[in-house]
């Protein structure tokens, strides 16, 4: 059920961002979406068993699945921290980091000895093996080290920032990777102590993993999801807004060009904002043309200065 709910909420923030993300931008949010999405779908035993059956029921796909999830928390960190992110997080260093994990993670894999068919927990079945306890241990090590640095990231997100919106969504970003270092201290915990002390010493550890996983994946996919949509409703205000003072100041505007047909210079092919400024320069070039008789009254100031402080303080 804990696989499901993280999954949904990971497919969900697929859909926001394809929905709601600007053209060309966040591509590297989505793409960890989508894999870490795909990870946990694969954690549902029915669909896990199913799928490792195809690959020979060797649990091959409990690798494959780890080495996506790496992956898809890589990207995750490069669309977070596209600026003032520690270097080790950026760039060849972010990689050198990543492939070192996945080889460790591999290589302590396939050290692990498989007794033939398909486990479905892979750690409850192996975790006795010192092997295997470093390849769990080796995914979580790898997340403690991306996500310490998202969350300083995340910190300077929330002082330097202007915008409400990126502070709440720094502010969450900040609350999902406490809870993602939480979770992987607890896996490693969790490992080790099945290491020394078998199954029934890491059982004390799982209501704590289960709890921290999800609040993991509620709070990262809030604070991904948050920024976008509350763009997409700012912009959406903005529009209407500039729609608006359209409306209000078109009548204005063609007594002004039928006084001064030269200023005509809209195309049709500029947004609104863009033609709302226009109209209001045409206005006002009509005004002070004393070669017609086109003049301001009082309302009509009050409201072309109206819009102009609009305009100018970005509301639009």
């Amino acid at each position: 059920m804990v696989e499901l709910t993280v999954s949904a909420l990971m497919w969900a923030l697929v859909v926001v961002l394809v929905v709601f993300r600007r053209a060309r931008k966040e591509r590297s949010v989505l793409y960890a979406a989508v894999t870490i999405a795909v990870t946990m779908m694969l954690n549902d035993d029915d669909l896990y068993v199913l799928v490792d059956g195809w690959f020979g029921a060797r649990d091959i796909v409990h690798l494959f699945s780890a080495i996506i999830l790496m992956v898809g928390v890589h990207f995750l960190a490069q669309g977070i921290s596209r600026a003032g992110a520690p270097r080790y997080l950026r760039g060849i260093p972010a990689l050198i980091v990543l492939w070192a994990a996945i080889v460790v993670t591999t290589v302590a894999f396939f050290l692990v000895p498989h007794r033939g068919g398909t486990s479905e927990s892979f750690m409850r079945e192996y975790g006795d093996y010192p092997a295997a306890a470093v390849y769990s241990c080796a995914q979580y090590v790898y997340f403690l080290v991306v996500f310490s640095a998202l969350l300083l990231t995340a910190v300077a997100a929330i002082r330097h920032s202007t915008l409400t919106r990126e502070r709440v969504a720094g502010a969450l970003l900040l609350v999902g990777s406490l809870c993602t270092m939480a979770l992987s201290v607890t896996v490693i915990g969790m490992s080790t102590a099945q290491l020394i002390g078998g199954l029934p010493a890491a059982e004390p550890w799982r209501p704590a993993y289960y709890t921290l996983q999800v609040g993991t994946f509620l709070f990262l996919t809030a604070g991904l999801a948050s920024a976008p949509i509350a763009r997409w409703a700012g912009q959406s205000r903005r529009e209407r807004d500039v729609r608006r003072y359209l409306d209000r100041i078109t009548p204005l505007w063609q007594e002004a060009i039928e006084a001064r047909a030269s200023l005509h210079l809209e195309t049709a092919e500029v947004d609104s904002t863009h033609r709302l400024h226009r109209r209001i320069v045409e206005i006002r070039d009509a005004a002070m043309d004393g070669r017609n008789h086109f003049a301001l009254t009082v309302d009509d100031r009050r409201l072309l200065a109206e819009a102009e402080d609009r305009l100018g303080a970005g509301a639009m």
